[in-house]
This record gives structure tokens, C-alpha cells and sequence, in this order.
């Protein structure tokens, strides 16, 4: 016997692309294509934000929203990765409410 608890995503019909399109086309423009092909959960899109954030052939200007969100968001999922992990459920999802938070002010700051 064996428990299963894990992060998917769940956008929709819309999908990633629909929800968080400024995201997208960010993605998109910049060839993270194979991101938006996979949509990820937003936990995992923490570390895809890193990689923007580090990724030289990105304009700072372009990035910068990311650059001010990314911290709060990588701390946020290494918190719910730590609550998943001691099964506290009640904590991860409000935890993950914070991060699903994070990702649509990062949208509006995309805009």
C-alpha cells in the first residue's frame, strides 16, 4: 500500500497560456518554448524563473519584474516543498495559495 501526494498543475482549459500570458510571451519570445509545451505547476515554474533571472541573453528590462518576484517565489515553493514533505496539508496549500498569489502579481507586473 502507498500514499501519493504530489504538486500538479491545474490551469484549465485556458492552459498556462491562457492564465498567465504576459508569463507566456516572455517564455515564448525568449525560446522557453518547451516550458509552455510541459506547463508545469507554478512550483516548478520557480525554478524557471531562476533561470530567467540568470539567463544573460534575456534584457535586464525585460526581466526585471522577475528579477523583483523570483526570491519571494523560490521561498514560498522551498517552504511548501518542506510542508509537503512533513505532510502538513493544511499549510501546503495555504502556502501554495501565496505562490499561485505571487505568479499573478508577477503577471500584472509583466503587463
Amino acid at each position: 500500500m502507498q500514499i501519493d501526494v504530489r504538486i500538479q498543475a491545474v490551469y484549465g482549459s485556458a492552459g498556462l497560456r491562457g492564465n498567465l500570458p504576459n508569463l507566456s510571451k516572455l517564455l515564448k519570445d525568449h525560446r522557453y518554448d518547451r516550458v509552455l509545451d510541459e506547463e508545469p505547476s507554478l512550483y516548478q515554474m520557480a525554478d524557471v524563473l531562476s533561470r530567467i533571472a540568470k539567463d544573460p541573453a534575456i534584457p535586464e528590462g525585460e526581466k526585471r519584474p522577475v528579477l523583483k518576484m523570483v526570491g519571494r517565489i523560490v521561498e514560498i515553493r522551498d517552504t511548501a516543498r518542506e510542508l509537503l514533505l512533513a505532510r502538513r496539508l493544511d499549510e501546503l496549500d495555504k502556502a501554495l495559495y501565496r505562490l499561485e498569489d505571487c505568479f499573478k502579481d508577477l503577471e500584472q507586473e509583466l503587463d
